[in-house]
């Protein structure tokens, strides 16, 4: 028999007898306290749980089922509240309600699509869903909205509106809905012919623009090299003189990036008296001839030639354009401008894989500072500059959506 002494009594214990199984008793009794507490703290816990859940779900159902647009069945995107909103959400809550009032057709994705017969209802309708279109493209009291607008042009299509095709040619030209296809919107350009010649036939000259590759022009003259003149220039010359605003301003800009002001200038006075873009655009090209900014290239050093071929470069003052860009830049190198020469030499490092000018890749270079021993990026200048309207559509716009556009774009 062995002999222990019990630290708690301090007394000698016999653990081959009571001594020992009163002591397993004790242990047994302590493990099973043990595990009594652990499953009340985690009956506790998950009762914390449980209930924490039940409020959030709660909360959750309590909230009120989102609301959808009809036709197109789009929710209104978020957007920070403005001075006139209140207003322009209940003029736009009416043209959905007029817009939506008839029955859906088949798609409009067809230029030959059907339609609903031409009623006064289906002409209002029709109108409330082209003005949708126009007001969701150009963010005239809401949030620019792409996609919204082409859903509302294809409903304004399905119901008759005989301008919606110029609509859903320039989504087609900008992509609303996915990437752009300029050749895409040939088929509704065709439409608006025997609608609006004059709109067609510049959509048309921004169709050929986008699909037709970057000119560039030769030191020796301002045009670009032979047989490479402004893509299908025949159709905005023949959009101008048949009244379209954008084709006299974009002929307006043409004439700026040539250097023949005067002729800019008549262009954009034109056009002024219809487009607020082009009265501003006329302020400028009018005090830059009384400031006798039209001094030809040749007669410049080539730290001026330089200068003015980057403000192409950059857009600084007038539109980017790389190919006047490219001959300046050329002229200046021809008269030892070492900072001419280096950019050309960029320029030319990276063409695309077809060998054509990157047109990417001269954006980025407009942003590089040649004038120190190495480039540095620049920030873009704070000058005026010529501008385009927001689209071709734009004057399409009531005044007062026009308005509410500029307030907003502020």
């Amino acid at each position: 028999m062995t002999l222990f002494f019990d630290r708690h009594s301090l007394r000698r214990v016999n653990w081959d007898n009571q001594d020992y199984r009163d002591h397993c008793n004790r242990r047994a009794e302590q493990k099973r306290r043990l595990r009594a507490m652990a499953s009340i703290g985690m009956a506790l816990l998950l009762l914390l749980l449980i209930g924490g859940w039940g409020v959030v779900h709660a909360q959750v159902r309590a909230q009120p089922a989102q609301q959808f647009d009809p036709a197109p069945a789009l929710a209104a995107p978020l957007r920070m509240q403005g001075p006139d909103d209140s207003a322009a959400n209940r003029d736009i809550q009416r043209l959905k309600s007029q817009a939506s009032a008839l029955p859906r057709t088949p798609s409009a994705n067809s230029a030959n699509g059907a339609s609903l017969p031409r009623t006064s209802a289906t002409a209002s309708a029709a109108r409330a869903a082209w003005l949708l279109g126009l007001i969701y493209l150009h963010g005239s009291g809401v949030t620019r909205d792409p996609v919204q607008a082409a859903l509302w042009f294809e409903r304004a299509r399905a119901l008759g509106e005989p301008l919606s095709s110029a609509g859903l040619a320039w989504c087609e030209i900008e992509g609303c809905k996915g990437q752009p296809d300029p050749g895409g919107a040939r088929r509704w350009i065709g439409l608006l012919r025997s609608v609006n010649p004059a709109r067609a036939d510049f959509l048309e000259w921004v169709v050929e623009s986008r699909l037709s590759p970057l000119q560039l022009a030769t030191p020796q003259s301002g045009q670009p090299v032979a047989g490479a003149s402004v893509p299908a220039r025949e159709l905005l010359l023949r959009s101008a003189q048949r009244g379209d605003v954008n084709a006299r301003i974009e002929l307006g800009l043409l004439s700026v990036a040539e250097g023949r002001l005067t002729e800019a200038q008549e262009y954009f006075k034109a056009a002024s008296g219809t487009s607020a873009v082009a009265a501003a655009n006329l302020s400028y090209v009018s005090a830059q001839l009384q400031k006798g900014e039209s001094t030809s290239p040749a007669s410049l050093s080539a730290e001026e030639l330089f200068l003015n071929a980057q403000r192409f470069h950059r857009g600084e003052g007038r539109p980017a354009n790389y190919a006047e860009a490219i001959r300046l830049y050329r002229l200046a190198e021809s008269k030892g401008s070492a900072q001419a020469k280096r950019m050309l030499a960029l320029i030319f490092s990276r063409p695309t894989p077809t060998g054509e000018l990157d047109v990417q890749w001269m954006q980025e270079l407009s942003q590089l500072n040649l004038s120190k021993n190495g480039p540095l990026l620049i920030t873009a200048g704070a000058g005026p500059q010529l501008q385009r309207e927001p689209s071709p559509l734009f004057d399409l716009l009531p005044e007062a959506w026009r308005k509410r556009t500029l307030i907003l774009s502020r």
